[in-house]
């Protein structure tokens, strides 16, 4: 135990493997358990607003395609807010909320005004008002992500591509403001509909996990990426997976976005360690090629899971 204290010298290090102790000597309630979908455990949102309408992840053979969405102007009469691309680990944390809520309620009907508070608690944030506040910055993603759509690329027939809707949220309520400083951070919905299709898929693919681990990672989207690819993957391992540099940076960075290569090792280090102790189960070895991931227990016992089918 000391030769793993000394491992970790920055303060956020330690403030997680503080969180880590801490969840190993507090035993898991059913309340604590959160689900995330399988399929957002494999496709990722980008780590930082990319700017553009149009936003592109390639993984292998398939890719997944975000295109931003407008809202009328709540100030503006006849014209339309163009909200951007949903970035950064919020609406990763919104996502693995709105899917445990429904999972929980065993409903696609998400309410988030009355939730918000709760959430923001949930995720070790303290609730914070104002243009910089937790509240603001948290609606002004929700907002972009409520409204982007996803479409799923993969291989079609004689070579060519087929392409899949899939957006997770087919109807939101949004609450506006009469007098809006800043209309972009004072707009989000107060209700999420999950489209069926999402719903009756996330039912049967949810993948639980500890959800008082995210308040350690809450500021590092790839962390979160990792730690969800990790509880979606390595307990349905047969065997040991090689996973080596190009294929983590394809997996985790995406080969279209080659400008931090150089980087990516230790970066990938460091978050891999986060989530690694977020799951601590987790079993991994680092060689000079890459990674080796081994067949692991699943994060969350079978005994505590309420089949939510």
């Amino acid at each position: 135990m000391a030769e793993q204290i000394q491992l970790f010298t920055k303060p956020i290090d330690i403030k997680r493997f503080d969180s880590h102790i801490e969840r190993r000597e507090t035993p898991l309630q059913t309340s604590d358990i959160g689900y995330i979908y399988t399929v957002l455990a494999q496709c990722f949102l980008p780590y930082r607003d990319p700017k553009v309408s149009h936003w592109e992840r390639r993984n292998g053979k398939y890719s997944m395609i975000l295109s931003a969405g407008a809202i009328h102007h709540p100030s503006k009469p006849g014209a339309l807010l163009e909200l951007g691309l949903p970035y950064g680990p919020k609406p990763r944390l919104f996502l693995a909320f709105i899917n445990s809520v429904a999972v929980k309620r065993q409903s696609p009907v998400v309410p988030v005004a009355r939730s918000m508070t709760g959430m923001l608690k949930e995720l070790g944030f303290e609730p914070r008002g104002g243009p910089r506040g937790t509240i603001t910055s948290f609606k002004n993603q929700i907002m972009k992500l409520a409204a982007c759509n996803f479409t799923i690329v993969g291989p079609g027939p004689k070579g060519g591509e087929t392409y899949t809707k899939a957006p997770p949220i087919k109807q939101f309520s949004v609450w506006i403001p009469t007098e809006a400083e800043s209309p972009k951070s004072n707009v989000w919905p107060n209700e999420i509909v999950l489209t069926d299709d999402y719903f009756e898929s996330l039912k049967y693919h949810a993948v639980p996990f500890d959800f008082r681990a995210l308040s350690s990672i809450q500021n590092n989207a790839r962390a979160m990426d990792i730690f969800f690819w990790f509880t979606q993957r390595l307990p349905r391992l047969g065997k040991s997976l090689t996973m080596r540099w190009p294929d983590l940076f394809e997996l985790f960075v995406g080969n279209l976005d080659t400008r931090n290569r150089r980087l990516f090792k230790q970066t990938f280090r460091d978050d891999a360690m986060a989530a690694k102790l977020c799951y601590s189960s987790a079993r991994m070895e680092e060689t000079p090629e890459g990674f080796i991931f081994h067949p692991s227990p699943p994060p969350v016992p079978r005994v505590l899971i309420t089949s939510p089918r």
